[in-house]
Formats: C-alpha cells, structure tokens, sequence
C-alpha cells in the first residue's frame, strides 16, 4: 500500500516538475483547450457530445509531445498546432483516438442515465448542506460519493486507456483491456491520481463555471502527464502488457 501511494505521489510531483519545465507552453495549450470547450459546450444539443470526442484528441496530443517534446520544431505555435491536429493527420493513431472518443460517448451516456437514477445534479452538493434531517444529509452525500466514484473512475481509465493506445501502439480494445488489468494490479496507484487531481475537478464544477476552469487550468495537463509518467515507468519495470 505504502508503495503504491509513493508512486502516485512521484509521479504527481514528476507531472508538476514537467509542467513547469515548460510552462509557457503547457499554459498556452490548457487556455486554448478551455477556450474551445466553452465554446463547444455552448452548443445546443450536440455541445456535450463534441467535446468527448474534442477531449480525447487533445490529450492524445499532449500525451505525444510529452513522449517526444520540441519532435515537431519551430517553436511553440508548431508544437501547440501539433498537439491538436498532429493526432488527426497520423493514419495510425486517428481511428484509434477516434474509436476511445466513442467507447467515451457510451460510457458518458452511461454516467448520464446512473446520476438520473441517484438523483445527483449540481444541486445536490448544496441542497445536501441544506437538509435538516441528518439522515437526509448522510443519504445525499453517499449517492454523490458514489457518482463521483464512478466518474473519477471513468476519466482514469479512459486517460490509461489513451496512453496504451497512443504510447504502446495498442488497439483500442486491447489498450481496455490492459487498463483493466493495471487496475487489479494497482488499484491504490491509480486512485492516488484520481484523488489528487480528478476529484478536486469534479468538487470544483459544483461551485460554478469559473471555479471549474480555474480548477481546470491547474489540473489537466499535470494530470495527463501524471499518468504519461506512470505508464513509461510501467513499461520500464513491468514487462507484462
């Protein structure tokens, strides 16, 4: 146990390190990023099903320039370009990412129908401080520890998943099935990233949009790198696919 978490923790601090290596760079993308997901989740009706197949490219492309920093040249407007359309114009990585952006959609249609069925909305945080009845309290926060579980649970394996595919040049569903047995073997490793990055993300999206994106700003590309981090090392120590 004490072993798993003092890895995730290395490659937590290993992900800020990177991040701060080239932080002009690394800002630019996540501004960039954020500003092309407002806008496309301000679509009516199709907004939130383009950015699940928006997110996916662009954490491939960041996933590729960590693995090969300045391998595109020219500066940081080439390397940005590359990071959002590099994926895209590589015939061996586009239907891949393309294929993990639809596994995505379903798993997100999936979350959709479960936080309907619990009843959890971005109410729920505050109407649970609300409640007078005690049991009523402990209730609502179970269902909510339960949705963001599985939630935190979904970005994890999707980001692992990504990095088989984009980084061990594995099929979509042999990178699910790899990611999975990484889960058994290191449950409390991928937890610790998930804890330290993705449920600060998810608590910040129930105080408001801009507490989210500045939640986001600090966290998408240290967590994304994080988990670079954790996969070349795997594939440095452990043989096994």
């Amino acid at each position: 146990m004490d072993k798993d978490l003092s890895q995730a923790r290395a490659w937590i601090m290993g992900a800020y390190a990177l991040t701060a290596a080239d932080l002009v760079l690394w800002a630019g993308i996540t501004a960039a990023y954020l500003a092309m997901a407002a806008a496309v989740s301000d679509l009516p009706l199709a907004g939130g099903v383009l950015l699940i197949f928006l997110t996916p490219i662009v954490v491939a492309g960041v996933l590729r320039e960590a693995a090969h920093p300045r391998a595109a040249g020219g500066g940081y407007a080439r390397r940005a370009r590359q990071i959002f359309v590099g994926v895209l114009r590589d015939p061996d990585l586009a239907l891949p990412v393309m294929s993990v952006a639809t596994i995505l959609l379903g798993a997100w249609v999936f979350l959709t129908v479960v936080a309907m069925v619990l009843g959890v909305d971005a109410a729920s945080l505050e109407s649970m401080f609300a409640h007078r009845d005690l049991l009523a309290r402990v209730f609502t926060g179970v269902l909510l520890a339960i949705f963001w579980g599985l939630e935190a649970a979904l970005i994890m394996t999707a980001l692992y998943v990504l990095a088989a595919t984009v980084l061990g040049a594995s099929r979509p569903l042999d990178a699910l099935e790899q990611t999975f047995a990484l889960w058994r073997r290191q449950p409390l490793t991928i937890a610790g990233l998930g804890a330290a990055f993705v449920l600060p993300l998810i608590l910040a999206s129930y105080f408001g949009p801009w507490i989210h994106i500045l939640a986001a700003f600090v966290i998408f590309v240290p967590l994304t790198l994080s988990v670079y981090l954790s996969h070349e090392s795997r594939q440095t120590t452990d043989p096994r696919p």
